[in-house]
């Protein structure tokens, strides 16, 4: 399996974060993973969509299987 990474400028893109906030949090060792590849900073989309998950907010009446699909509760 290949893993995948993104610049900052791609996770800000692809998150809405911007990449000075995004920049904040690696200074201050919070936020979501990354690597430091010398001056390189890269993140794992794995470790990002992994960020997203974490954040997500389940509203009451709606929630979702394993698949992400709606199931209406009753």
């Amino acid at each position: 399996m290949e893993r995948k990474f993104l610049n900052p400028e791609e996770v800000s893109t692809l998150t809405g974060i911007p990449t000075a906030t995004l920049a904040q949090w690696r200074y201050r060792k919070t936020g979501i993973p990354y690597l430091r590849m010398g001056r390189l900073v890269r993140y794992d989309v794995a470790d990002v969509e992994s960020y997203l998950q974490r954040c997500r907010i389940e509203v009451r009446g709606q929630h979702t299987d394993k698949r992400g699909e709606h199931v209406h509760v009753s």
